[in-house]
Order: C-alpha cells, then structure tokens, then sequence
C-alpha cells in the first residue's frame, strides 16, 4: 500500500519497469487489439452480405438464365431468357412462368407484351392471362409492329405474325444471322432496325436493302414512339441515343451492360446483365434501380 503521507510505495515493495508496463501485459494488451478488429471485420463482412441478400431478394431477377430481352406494359414487367419467362409487377419481386425451359423472347409495343416460347406466339395486356397471337412460329427475337402485328427473326430470315394466324415469312433476308435485336418504327412499318454481335443496320425498304449504321454489338433497340427520329441502342457499354434515325450517336447515363430495352407511357426501362430494371423518364438521364427503391 502507499504511503499516503508522502505517495511513495513503502520499502520492499516492487514496481513497475522504468519502460512501463511489462511484457506480458503488453502482449495481453495486442491479443485484445488483434481480437477487437477480428470481431469488427467480421460484423461489417456480414453487414455487407445482408445488404447484398437484401438487394437480391427485394429486385435481382431469379436464377441465372442468359437475360435475353425486355417488355414493359402499365401492369408490370416481363423478361425474356434463355431458360424461361419471369413476370414481376413492380421490377422488384419477380415469378417464374409455367413454361418449358427454353428460350423465351419478350416485346412490347407500351400497351400489350407479346411472348414467344417454342412454337406459339401470344399476348398478354394484364401479365396474367395470355390469348394466342400465332402458332407455327419459330425464331429467337421480336419486335412489335403496328395494329397487333409481331416480327419474328429466325436466322436470316423474317416473318410477320398478325392476330389468329400462323407467321407469314417474308421476301427479305435480314443482315446477319447472329440477330439479338429488333425494332419496328410505329409510325412506318417499312422502317427496321436490326442488330446483333456485328453491329446495326437499318432498312426503310421493309427489309428489301439494309444500311449499316453502327459497328458495335447490339443487344436490344427501340424506337421512341413520340419521335421514331429518336433511336435508343443497348450495348456491353451502357445505352446509346441518337436523334437523327441512326446517323449519329452518343451515350447516356446508363453505363451498364444492357440486355433489354422497352418503354411505357413515355417512360423508358432497360435490364442489365446484373439481373436488375432501370427506369428512366426520357432514356437519357435519371436512370435508378427498382432494386433501390
């Protein structure tokens, strides 16, 4: 004990070194450092994974199927993949179709959705019951057309479903065989775009000559149907605009590797190759996740 009249350890008592304290504290003093900072990365190592589930659960598109293609109707989403078809309401809580396992390609003129799995071509406006458009149709990309019509590219070549009746082929031969994309202009038929691995084309001829207008692989392409001069392309890089029918272009905010485009009610929707919706409302700027919202 002290001395508490002069605060000097009484004779015979032993103190601490003149270093401080000794070795075997400061090791103890580590191993709880060591043990502190452990425990801290483990917590935020598991912070982040339950963020991560979360955004999967509340917006990732389920499984992991090749995303092929995108239709947006006032009702919700459909998305078209090498798997199947998944349907969500609100592009954050996604189901799975009851359809064969095979590739599904999706499209949409804003008001109907038109889905093509094996052989049959139908129609849904409400993503719950779905009426026949076509049987007898092959192909691996649609597009819609003017007053309910359907193009379908098979290979090199093009067909045109219209209601209740089987695809009709026409006397055209599209660009390339490797097609991933398909547009029709609203306003005039006659007017296609086409794209895939090797690039864009564009005919104004209903298919009879192709343009080419662009190098860079295509995944998906749409007309704005408020200004069909205004031509929306998804590329691995991110969306790219042009105002004057194809002849120039530039990128917008969306930077990622789009799969899909569609547009509803002056509202524009892309999917991404990480399994997310984005929605923007002029395809330009102010695009967000559904997954964040």
């Amino acid at each position: 004990m002290a001395d508490p009249s002069t605060g000097s350890a009484p004779a015979g008592a032993a103190g601490p070194p003149a270093g401080g304290a000794s070795p075997r504290a400061r090791t103890r003093h580590r191993g709880v450092l060591w043990a502190g900072f452990l425990v801290v990365a483990l917590f935020l190592g598991a912070l982040v994974v339950a963020l991560v589930s979360a955004r999967r659960l509340q917006g990732s598109i389920p499984g992991t199927d090749t995303i092929v293609s995108l239709a947006a109707i006032h009702p919700g989403f459909l998305v078209g993949t090498t798997g199947g078809l998944v349907a969500s309401p609100d592009g954050r809580t996604w189901s799975a179709a009851r359809i064969p396992r095979e590739l599904v390609a999706v499209a949409s003129d804003g008001a109907t959705a038109y889905v093509l799995a094996g052989a049959d071509l139908k129609a849904t406006s409400d993503l719950r019951t779905f009426r026949g458009v076509a049987v007898g149709v092959t192909g691996t990309v649609i597009a819609a057309g003017p007053g309910g019509s359907v193009y379908v590219a098979n290979g090199r070549s093009l067909s045109v479903a219209g209601p209740g009746g089987a695809g009709r082929r026409l006397p055209v031969t599209l660009p390339t065989s490797q097609i991933l994309a398909m547009a029709v202009d609203p306003a005039e038929p006659g007017s296609l775009l086409a794209g895939g691995v090797p690039g864009l084309w564009r005919s104004d001829d209903a298919g009879a000559t192709w343009i080419r207008l662009l190098g860079t692989p295509s995944q998906s392409v749409l007309f704005d149907p408020a200004d069909p001069r205004r031509i929306l392309l998804a590329t691995p890089g991110g969306v790219l605009v042009s105002a004057n029918g194809g002849l120039q272009w530039r990128f917008t905010e969306m930077r990622l590797d789009v799969h899909g485009l569609s547009q509803e009610n002056g509202k524009f929707f892309a999917v991404t190759s990480d399994r997310i919706v984005y929605g923007s409302p002029d395809g330009v700027g102010g695009w967000r996740p559904f997954a964040s919202r």
